[in-house]
């Protein structure tokens, strides 16, 4: 089995060269299922990235060395226009950004509180907040803000940057309090093809992170209940 740097190395490869040749790729001869089935490999990469960062989650200089240079590069690429390389590098950035606040945010009980707290902030910034705003008007900003994942045949949906920091912070955070770790790995990254085939099948910008606080807590809903009691506890 690959692991550490290694299989950084082969997590962030594999992720470029998807995003580079994804557009190119055949699609399925109908629009919902190309988006679906692109948008979930998509959504895969990001994931597998974001999990090959777990190893040095309490490597906090090198957690923050690792967010500086993706955000860094992150733009420079894309006001370049180089959205496959951008994708990567803003996932360097996300996923340690959010180790780094699940490293800040380490009382046991805001393992609970904060996936609910986010989810209905993200719930009213998408349907009528400022992210609705942006996403209507077609802001340049939102270049910078999501990641630009490429549909089989051509075309592109996003995700924001948002997003994966917490899908990093959820991660994080799981590891750390003793949760599931296969079933929580599991559960965030069907929250995330949940959100894609959600978006599809209503054909609008649908908030995800309501998705990845479920795929966090739903396979550990045995055990928030002890990590709330040793929270009091202590």
């Amino acid at each position: 089995m690959v692991r550490g740097p290694a299989a950084l190395l082969v997590a962030y490869a594999a992720a470029l060269a998807y995003f580079a040749l994804a557009g190119s790729l055949p699609d399925l001869g109908d629009r919902d299922a190309t988006a679906i089935v692109s948008g979930a490999v998509g959504m895969l990469a990001l994931a597998a990235c974001s999990f090959t960062l777990l190893p040095a989650r309490d490597e906090l200089p090198a957690l923050v060395a690792l967010a500086a240079g993706g955000l860094l590069l992150g733009g420079a690429l894309t006001a370049a226009g180089a959205d496959a390389g951008a994708n990567v590098a803003k996932v360097l950035f996300a996923a340690s950004a959010g180790m780094l606040l699940a490293a800040w945010l380490s009382l046991p009980q805001l393992v609970v509180v904060i996936p609910v707290f986010v989810a209905g902030i993200d719930i009213a910034s998408v349907l009528s907040g400022p992210t609705s705003v942006l996403l209507r008007e077609h802001s340049p900003a939102l270049d910078y803000l999501s990641f630009s994942i490429p549909a089989w045949g051509g075309g592109a949906e996003q995700l924001g940057v948002a997003d994966v920091i917490f899908l990093g912070f959820y991660a994080a955070a799981g590891w750390r309090h003793g949760l599931r770790r296969a079933a929580t790995a599991a559960g965030l990254v069907l929250g995330l093809v949940a959100a894609v085939v959600a978006g599809v099948l209503t054909d609008r910008a649908l908030p995800v992170l309501p998705a990845l606080a479920l795929g966090l807590l739903l396979p550990n809903l045995d055990r928030l209940g002890p990590l709330l009691r040793a929270a009091d506890e202590g």
